[in-house]
């Protein structure tokens, strides 16, 4: 009976904290983002403490640095975008002559002639358009509410900074005594692989976005920068974020490109590249201390869509891979670690 009511107690915790993430979202998804910003800029802070700048000028410039880099990075990608929507007009042959080609290949196919095509595209396209509308509409309010957000992330980034040592001595004062150095080492450790995650993500996006450049300059596709950056920004959401940042460029090399041979190239060289991203970079630069299983992922995708939109496809990842560094720095805690984690239980030793 003791035990069921414990499960019961947890299972109660459980669906607590989901209300207060699903209820909190307005506060917790900026507020978060402050955090793992603020994880990435304190080294750059203490970087200019020692060098006896004050401590809430070097918040301000590390702060000031958050803003030049994303938000330039936003800018420049939201800039490309327009430049990319104001010149499809242009296009406009070549998308028809794709399409009278797919049309005249599904005709010698499946015998269907081009009006009959048509006619089933016209019923199916009103049914395909209010499926996808939701998610289209949810998705640009999602990164309407990230851009407005943006100002607010800067403000706790700033204030975190500012009050890091505060905060680390609110969390000690949970400690008994005896336990406080230790604890001070587990709080260090998390600050320094999560900072090391974080890091390692954002090195893995410049790497990628500079191979992805080089190539599409290579082979003169259009939009370089848009798709390069587009491609390098996308992969911060696991699995789904890789697989849109290749296939968009190959898509629209079957627009932009005449020859055959050129776009199979092409995309040998973009699949080539993404699997160079997958299987040595993240491996290499991530390690398997910060890194979750693939089902774990997956869980924290969807969780994360479902209860943030595309902000918590970005978050819940690297919240999850934090739980997994809190676990396995916490004994009673570590068959959690092992679980979330990637690699086998020898490997979990921290």
């Amino acid at each position: 009976m003791n035990q069921l009511a414990q499960i019961n107690r947890i299972l109660i915790f459980i669906l607590l904290i989901l209300v207060f993430l699903y209820l909190g979202a307005p506060f917790l998804i900026p507020f978060i983002f402050g955090i793992f910003f603020a994880f990435l800029m304190v080294p750059l802070c203490n970087v200019l403490e020692k060098i006896k700048i004050p401590r809430t000028l070097a918040s301000l410039l590390s702060t000031l640095v958050v803003f030049i880099v994303f938000g330039g990075t936003l800018f420049l990608l939201i800039t490309q975008i327009n430049l990319f929507v104001s010149d499809m007009p242009d296009r406009e042959d070549k998308i028809d002559s794709i399409i009278e080609s797919t049309q005249n290949t599904i005709e010698s196919i499946t015998h269907l002639s081009l009006g009959e095509q048509d006619e089933i595209l016209e019923e199916r396209s009103g049914q395909i358009i209010e499926k996808i509308e939701p998610y289209v509409t949810g998705f640009f309010g999602d990164m309407f509410s990230m851009v407005f957000s943006f100002f607010m992330v800067l403000i706790y980034v700033f204030l975190l900074l500012l009050y890091r040592e505060k905060i680390f001595d609110f969390l000690l004062m949970y400690i008994s005594k005896n336990e406080e150095d230790s604890a001070k080492e587990i709080l260090r450790k998390i600050s320094k692989v999560a900072f090391h995650y974080l890091w390692g993500r954002v090195q893995v996006m410049i790497l990628l976005g500079i191979m992805f450049f080089i190539t599409f300059i290579s082979f003169g596709l259009p939009y370089a920068l848009l798709f390069s950056l587009f491609g390098a920004v996308i992969t911060i959401i696991p699995y789904i974020g890789p697989l849109l940042s290749g296939l968009l460029p190959i898509l629209f090399s079957f627009v932009f490109f005449d020859s055959l041979n050129k776009i199979l190239f092409f995309s040998a060289l973009v699949i080539v590249i993404q699997l160079l991203e997958s299987y040595v970079l993240e491996p290499l630069i991530l390690g398997k201390q910060v890194k979750l299983n693939a089902l774990i992922v997956i869980v924290s995708i969807v969780m994360g869509g479902l209860m943030w939109g595309l902000a918590g496809m970005i978050l819940f990842v690297p919240i999850f891979a934090i739980v997994k560094i809190i676990s396995l720095s916490h004994p009673g805690l570590k068959p959690i670690g092992f679980l979330l984690g990637h690699g086998e239980k020898e490997d979990f030793e921290i």
